[in-house]
């Protein structure tokens, strides 16, 4: 029987001299292209390259799959490794406890509020004209159009200036924008 050149640039070269026929029922051709039987993944079937594209679209890992049993047994697993470090703290430092002696400790953390702008971020601010105190997206917008409208190069079409002034304008509300929402 006459073997098939290889069509993919990966194979396995200890199947390289092997000869597997397509497991699809009915197919003469040369299954060259392995697929799982199940989610074991420890045996496959061999299929041609029109059939384990058929067989992969319709293959559904998951078919099957018992979350509640699935997760018991995975956490099973864990539980029998101990992460832990060989080096040994003996400070006299409890690090489970707790830390009121840092001065203004706050057990209860709460999220950051405030939104910390760089350098050129500021410099974006500046350029759009608005203040820090008065920024959200409604606002960023409405002061984006009113300058864009003012500086637009269509409007302004001799004027050099205004046109570099509504590329820094578009480049800062992107900017902004982008760190904002």
């Amino acid at each position: 029987m006459k073997r098939t050149p290889r069509r993919s640039k990966y194979f396995a070269p200890q199947n390289e001299d092997t000869y597997h026929k397509c497991d699809y029922p009915g197919c003469t051709e040369a299954g060259e292209y392995r697929a799982p039987k199940d989610r074991g993944l420890r045996e496959y079937y061999w299929f041609c390259l029109k059939h384990v594209q058929e067989y992969n679209a319709k293959w559904n890992y998951y078919d099957g799959y018992d979350n509640a049993e699935e997760t018991e047994s995975t956490h099973d697993k864990f539980r029998r490794f101990r992460f832990s470090s060989k080096i040994k703290y003996n400070f006299g430092f409890d690090f489970n406890g707790n830390f009121e002696f840092v001065d203004g400790y706050n057990p209860q953390f709460s999220p950051m509020t405030e939104i910390r702008f760089t350098a050129q971020e500021r410099q974006c601010l500046r350029i759009l004209e608005i203040d820090i105190e008065d920024l959200n997206v409604a606002e960023l917008k409405k002061q984006y159009k009113k300058m864009a409208k003012k500086y637009h190069p269509d409007l302004n079409q001799e004027d050099k200036e205004a046109e570099e002034k509504f590329k820094l304008i578009s480049t800062g509300y992107k900017t902004i924008l982008n760190k904002i929402s």
